[in-house]
Parts: structure tokens; sequence; C-alpha cells
């Protein structure tokens, strides 16, 4: 087998591959074996019959064809070991010539992971870390937060007051147009929770079951739907029902329904459960500012538009499991901003560029530093997802299998690189 390499744009290359008539020789014989099994060959068992047979019945192009795939297959990872390429998704093949009893060319276009050009002198950068501070407030928002869950209702006949869950049919206008999407029956207003128009629920105070009112109010500059964001909006509502809402006495028989056992240790461990929140979230920022500052510092290559798109994809898979979150339909979402998922996936595409630059940036410090998780490291992490998936057997087998070992030693290994990023990284 010869072959060359040739550098194509955007962190591509192209292997050209001759393989010699002798090389493609025994991949026929064991296609003409395999089309044997398949293909009923009178006065022979399935797979018993002699190349010259199977020649006669299906022909010797038939079986070049069956043995293409494994010859290419071959020679190309045979390549790639040798030159030490890291290339993702499939690679392009194009047969140039294949007749039996000749050679056979192909060629290959790979995509490669982006070189790196310069890798920033990582144990120089440094960025700040901040305080972590969890107030006595926080701990009293999170407390009446519980009580709200613990919280009971019931209707009344009376008029809106501060504190009471209201149901109403409600329908937005702008100039006299109804808004797309804006008209809404049965939809509970808490008026002791901010509501997403500022103004909303203090419009309601007063009211009685019955009753309509019309009134104005301006939506949030930044609200997500672009056509209302800043707009004055007129409402219509009908008033449907008011709940007046029984709130739990903050006391030790709170504490104790919630497992603890006074509302001093219940605070505690409040407090506790924040600070950890907080320092979870400040690990991230910190890890987060790191990479932004290795980003700038260092350069990569270009990225192919497989990996591109590949990442494009998974943002967007990653924004329709938020929107679904929320409780929204994805394509009542896209309607909203009035974009379409191909419009949104070439928003993606900037950050999904970052993105890839910073994954090869810590696979290179992972290098440079040596970083492996340790065989007992995979070992027990295997075993831990096994045991949280005891109950779901297909996922166990997936955990188990060969894919499902890369994966974990892949997320350790970006675990560990990370926490070195980090260590290093941000100012003691």
């Amino acid at each position: 087998m010869q072959y060359t390499l040739k550098d194509l744009p955007k962190s591509q290359k192209e292997a050209k591959v001759t393989v010699e008539a002798a090389e493609v020789k025994p991949f026929m014989e064991r296609a003409a074996v395999a089309l044997s099994e398949q293909v009923k060959i009178e006065g022979f068992r399935p797979g018993k019959a002699d190349y010259a047979t199977v020649v006669r019945r299906v022909g010797e192009m038939a079986i070049l064809e069956e043995a293409l795939p494994k010859i290419v297959q071959k020679y190309l990872v045979e390549i790639l070991k040798k030159e030490d390429l890291d290339t993702v998704g499939e690679p392009s093949i194009n047969v140039e010539k294949a007749a039996p009893g000749n050679e056979v060319i192909f060629t290959a276009t790979m995509s490669l992971l982006p070189a790196v050009k310069k890798l920033a002198d990582y144990k120089s950068i440094k960025v700040d870390a901040k305080a972590i501070a969890v107030k006595d407030e926080d701990v009293e928002k999170t407390v009446n937060d519980l009580r709200k869950m613990q919280s009971t209702e019931h209707e009344v006949e009376r008029e809106v007051r501060k504190g009471d869950k209201v149901v109403v049919d409600m329908a937005m206008s702008i100039d006299h147009v109804a808004v797309e999407g804006g008209t809404t029956k049965g939809h509970s207003v808490y008026l002791d929770e901010e509501y997403y128009i500022p103004g909303l629920p203090e419009k309601l105070i007063g009211m009685k079951k019955g009753e309509n009112r019309v009134f104005k109010l301006t939506f949030p500059k930044d609200h997500f739907n672009k056509s209302l964001a800043g707009k004055e909006v007129e409402f219509s509502v009908d008033l449907k029902g008011v709940h007046e809402i029984k709130h739990a006495e903050l006391d030790d028989f709170f504490a104790k329904r919630l497992g603890q056992e006074s509302m001093e240790k219940l605070r505690a461990l409040l407090k506790k459960n924040l600070e950890q929140e907080a320092e979870s979230k400040e690990i991230q920022r910190q890890e987060l500012a790191a990479l932004e500052e290795l980003l700038k510092k260092s350069e990569v290559d270009d990225v192919p538009e497989l990996l591109v798109n590949n990442e494009c994809h998974k943002m967007l898979h990653e924004l329709e499991h938020s929107v679904a979150r929320q409780g929204l339909q994805f394509s009542d979402y896209l309607t909203s901003i009035k974009k379409t998922q191909k419009d949104l996936l070439l928003d993606f595409a900037p950050e999904a560029i970052k993105r890839v630059k910073t994954m090869v940036l810590m696979r290179a410090i992972g290098k440079a530093e040596n970083i492996e998780p340790a065989d007992m490291e995979i070992l027990e992490e295997q075993t831990r997802l096994i045991s949280m998936y005891k109950d779901d057997p297909e996922t166990q087998a997936r955990v188990r299998s060969d894919d499902g070992l890369d994966y974990i030693k892949s997320m350790l290994k970006n675990r560990m690189i990370l926490k070195f990023i980090r260590e290093t990284m941000v100012k003691k």
C-alpha cells in the first residue's frame, strides 16, 4: 500500500491511497465466502462454495464491491495510526479505480481536530476569585419558598387582595390588534410573586369574580419575545376566581415536617446548602473565566465545518431542553422570536467555534500535563452509574459497554483538566 497526504483548508486532510492487486486478493477471497453465505448456490452449503464458483454465480465485480469497504477501512486505519491523525466524524471516501485483478485507488477526505498553533503559558494566567457570602435574607427567602410549598388555598367570594391567587381569562393586544399567542384561559396569577410582566398583579387588586378590567402595561425591554419587548400592550382581563392562600406557621412543627428538629436547625441547614450552591457556581465562574483567558492568549487553526455543525446542533438540543423545562413548546418559542431552527444554528456558529477551540486547548493541556484518570477511578465511576440506574437494565448495559467506558474516561479526564486549570490559574 502506498499513500500521499495533502493538507486542505479548515483542518481537513486528504489521503490518496493505492492498494496493490496482491493486497486486494485476500479481501476478495473473504468477500467471496461472505457472498456464498448470502446467495444460494446449487450443490454447496452456505459459505462452502469455492472462489471460481462464486465468480460464475455473482461476477467478480460484485465480489470486489463486497470487499471494498473492508479494504478502505483497513488501510485508512493504518494511515491514521502511522501519521497520528486525530480525526472527527466519518471520512468522505471516493473510489477512483477499482477493477478485478487491478490495484484499488481511493481518496479519503478527513476532518481533523484543529491544531494548536500557539498554546498560551497557562501557568502564568491568573483570574480573580470572588468571596462567597450567603446573607440572612437569602436564607429567609428560601424559608419562605418552602413555606409557600406547604401552603393551602381555598376559593373565596370577595374582592382580590394582595397575597391571593386569581384565575383569569386574559387577552393582549397592541393598537387593537390581537397579540399572537397572547390569549389565555384559566390562567393562574399569584399576587405575592413576581410576574413576568411587571405591574400586572397590582392591576388585579380589588377585582371581583365576573368582573372585566382593561389596562395597559409596558413589557420589559429584555423580554424574550422581541416583538413585545419594550412595547405598551393592552390587557383585557376577566376574573374567574379568587383563592385565599393560607401559609404555614414558621415554627418548630413546620421544621419537623421538613425533617429538622427546629427552625434554628432548618435555617442552619439551608444556609449550608446555599453556601455549597454558591461555591459550586463560583467554581464554574472561575473555570469559564480561566478558559476565556486561555482562548484569548492561544491560537488554534480553523475549525472544520463538521465540528461546527455538530456543536451547533448540540447547542440547539440544549436550548430545546431549556425551553421544555419552562413548560413551553419549542415551536411556540420559535414563533415568538420569529426565527427558524436554521436561523438559530447560524446564530450559534460563533459560540460553537469558541467551544470547539476551548475543547482543543483543554486536550492540549491534558496531554502536556499527562492528565489521565486511573483505572480504579474509571471503575468506581462505572460502579456508581450502574448503581444509580439499578432499575434500568438498558442504561446499565450502555454503561458497561466499551463506548460507555470511553465516555466515562473522557468525562473524568475533562473534570481533571478543568480542576487543574482552576487550581493553576485562579489566584489563591
